[in-house]
């Protein structure tokens, strides 16, 4: 397993849109014995979600269960959504069972016997990675820790690859400015300078980016402009 999961993440290297991204996790989750998959943003990130009705960004579950799933509300009350967020590392299904012992036992009628969920955060919000199969298992330390790789390996690449959407603010190419080397810890002077521009001016820039953004302060600035896809680093 750990000679696949080596080949997976070094072969995502050159990997440049999102669809080969999946194809290939697809294919690799098949051969490690976890032939469905859901990739979804649990939070911050509402654009990935564009082909699917939130939180999953893609998955190839069982077209029933989906079905189900959705008009069910499931998405409501799904252990997986709500716990993955707050949890440290990799949860797999029979821990989260006591929560919701009913949910899982519908997902298995529909073929998602046994599985496994693994946070993924980055700026842009929090994402989680679940990898189910047929079989009735117990998911042993040694397995998670190569899964938590796999899953962390495909979300670098699709980090990579993530086409962030432009959101217009109608914030000028100063203060878009400001806030890029304000990101980077330079102080009001350092910034005036380098922008040639007074301190008022650039203190105007960061009051006008809170204003249109509607951040209180100016790491809500940061996060926002990083998020929507204003700034890039």
């Amino acid at each position: 397993m750990w000679h696949q999961i080596e080949t997976f993440v070094e072969g995502l290297s050159g990997v440049s849109d999102e669809e080969t991204l999946f194809t290939r996790l697809e294919a690799i989750a098949a051969d490690l014995g976890y032939p469905y998959y859901a990739f979804g943003s649990l939070w911050g990130d509402p654009a990935a979600m564009d082909a699917h009705p939130a939180p999953a960004v893609r998955l190839n579950y069982p077209p029933d269960w989906i079905s189900h799933y959705f008009s069910s509300g499931y998405d409501k009350i799904d252990p997986v959504v709500s716990i993955s967020p707050y949890a440290q590392t990799s949860v797999t299904w029979d821990e989260l069972r006591p929560f919701r012992s009913d949910f899982f036992d519908e997902a298995a009628g529909f073929g998602l016997r046994s599985g496994i969920s693994i946070p993924l955060r980055a700026i842009q919000g929090c994402y989680v990675m679940c990898l189910a199969t047929p079989e009735a298992k117990t998911i042993e330390l040694a397995e998670r820790v190569r899964l938590e790789l796999l899953a962390h390996g495909f979300f670098s690449a699709y980090l990579r690859a993530r086409k962030l959407v432009k959101v217009d603010h109608g914030l000028s190419e100063n203060t878009i400015k400001v806030i890029r080397l304000s990101m980077a810890g330079l102080s009001v002077a350092e910034i005036a300078e380098r922008l040639e521009l007074t301190s008022d001016g650039v203190y105007w820039c960061m009051k006008d980016a809170r204003k249109r953004l509607k951040c209180a302060n100016q790491a809500q600035v940061h996060l926002v402009a990083i998020q929507q896809g204003i700034v890039a680093i």
